[in-house]
This record gives structure tokens, sequence and C-alpha cells, in this order.
């Protein structure tokens, strides 16, 4: 991933030595990111990696980026794909004493500081008192951050439990973490708090799931009250065949969900999908189909779980020698 270089960043104390005038900082030709804090006015101020620079170089030795901020860092240091899961929206704030909207819908950069600390809140800031060990610290682009372990831990034990699974699920697919380490730090904290919040958190994370809307569409599932699918799973047919591997499988029930984003809306590729379905059902599988509008909020979530629902109930009306798929041995 391309991502803007902190060296756009110009702060008030160094513009001089940076050879940028006065003027010439409080200018047209530069726009402010934050108090003391400007860029170039052809970068945005709202991106999220200048915004985590800008609060990175202002921050005491005891204070490191944490959050959705150094999950971002951790994204673009160890993922293969082209996805930013941490894109800094407000879904990522935990919502802890906002005083105003900041930004039209950004989240706040959260810092993890010392209980003793000085720092104060300021609009594009959450101040965390929870000091990062020693252990618990890394530098990534010249940034420090929280580490993996406790940058997961912290977004499981202070988000919204849907941002939370989706967080961690992110980790997890990109290798930043696995499940295993996360629990073994809550396991040696277990008073911190939202301790409980992460473990149930923790207990719903599949890191196969390759997007958030997958993460979205599994949550959505289990809500529904039915058995929990394993994600990107692969289906063969009853001689051993690949048929194809799905976003979502309950293999006890027979029962697919398929999540159509915008990558499926060409007319060849809905051909593809049309076709893809008629293979897995003529194997015995029952197939649901979600898009974003199934996720856009509780009432279309219900009537997908609705849906799937109904899927279940023909499932288990297929008799067994319908059932002709296979998986692959592990």
């Amino acid at each position: 991933m391309m991502r803007p270089s902190s060296a756009l960043i110009v702060r008030a104390r160094e513009a001089a030595a940076r050879g940028v005038s006065e003027g010439a900082w409080r200018g047209p030709g530069m726009v402010a990111v934050r108090r003391g804090v400007r860029v170039d006015s052809l970068t945005d101020p709202l991106n999220p990696d200048v915004r985590i620079a800008a609060v990175a170089g202002d921050l005491p030795e005891h204070a490191v980026v944490g959050g959705w901020g150094a999950a971002r860092l951790l994204e673009a240091r160890d993922a293969t794909d082209d996805l930013e899961v941490f894109d800094g929206r407000r879904r990522w704030d935990d919502g802890q004493l906002v005083r105003q909207d900041f930004a039209h819908g950004q989240a706040r950069v959260l810092v993890v500081a010392a209980r003793e600390s000085r720092l104060t809140l300021r609009p594009d800031v959450r101040v965390l008192r929870s000091e990062a060990r020693a252990h618990e610290r890394v530098e990534v682009d010249g940034i420090r951050i929280t580490s993996p372990v406790r940058t997961a831990l912290d977004l499981a034990r202070l988000l919204p439990l849907t941002t939370a699974v989706i967080g961690l699920d992110r980790l997890i697919h990109v290798g930043a973490v696995t499940p295993v380490e996360v629990a073994d730090a809550l396991d040696a904290w277990p008073r911190a708090r939202g301790a409980f919040a992460a473990r149930r958190a923790l207990s719903m994370v599949d890191g196969a799931a390759e997007s958030p809307q997958e993460s979205l569409l599994r949550l959505a599932w289990v809500q529904a009250g039915l058995p929990r699918p394993r994600a990107n799973a692969v289906v063969l047919d009853g001689v051993g065949r690949f048929v194809a591997r799905v976003d979502l499988f309950d293999e006890q029930a027979g029962v697919v969900g398929e999540y159509d984003g915008a990558y499926h809306a060409s007319a060849e590729r809905r051909a593809q999908d049309a076709e893809r379905q008629e293979w897995l059902e003529d194997l015995g599988l029952t197939v649901v189909r979600a898009t974003a509008v199934d996720l856009r909020d509780g009432a279309a979530v219900a009537r997908w779980q609705g849906r799937l629902r109904a899927g279940y109930r023909r499932a288990r009306s297929r008799r067994p020698e319908e059932r002709r798929w296979t998986t692959p041995r592990t």
C-alpha cells in the first residue's frame, strides 16, 4: 500500500529548520492537521496516516500510538493484499468521552500513556491511561506503537463487539498475531478493564475471514442462533475434485453463505456466480447469498437471518442421497 510520508508534516517548532518561513507555514500553501502541525495543501489532512504521524510526533517518551492507528501500521507491514481495513473511520473510535464529532466521522487516534500522564484530551486524540510496558511496544515506520498482541487486546476490550471481531479477524488473518497469543495476554491480565468483552470477542474470531464483510456475515449467522460456519472453506465433489471455495460453510447442515461485494457487480461475474451456485446446489448444498444491503442495519440483518433460517429448513429437507459433497481431509 502506498502511504503518505511523515516527511510531508511540518511542525511549527521545526518549520524554520526545514526552510519553511512563518509566512509560508501559515499561508494558503499549508493546511492544518492539528494545532501546531500542518501539511502541504495538496495533502489530505484527514488522511489516516497523516493524522497518525502528526499525533505520534508530539508524544512524550512514555506514550505510544495504539488502537486502530497501531493496527493500521501493522496491517500495512504484514498484509499481502490491498485491503485497508483499519481506515480510521468513526467505527474504530470507542466513543468514550467524545466531546464532538471529530472531522466528519473520523476516529480519534488512540494514545496509550502512563496513568500519571499529563496528556490532555483533544478532539483528534483519545488518551488511554494504561501504560504499554517495554515488551508491549514496537516501532513501525519510525512510529512507536503498541505491540501486535497489546494492539489486539486493546481493540478487543475497548471496541463494540462487532468492530472488535472485525479488527481481531484482520490482525490474525495478516499474521500480525495469533488467537493463542491474545488469549495468553488476557490470562496474564485477568483484571484488565474490558477483559470480559475481550474474551467474548476473541471467542468469535476466525482468522480465515478475508474482509470485514465476511466477518459481519459470520456474526449475523451466529447471532441468528445457528451453528458457527467455517470461513473460506473448500468444497469438493463426491470423488474429491475441487468445486468451489465458499465464504461461509456449515458442513453438517449443508448450508453455504456467499457475500457478493462490488467485485460481483459485472454481468460476467454474475453469470460466473450463477454457474458456481448451480454446481454447489447440484451437490445437494443450499446457498444463501448476501450483499451490502443485507448488512446495512439491524432490520436488514434480521431479514437476511430469516432467509438463512429458511435455507437451513430447505437443507434439512434434502434426502441423504442428495448430499454428494465432500471437504478436504485435514
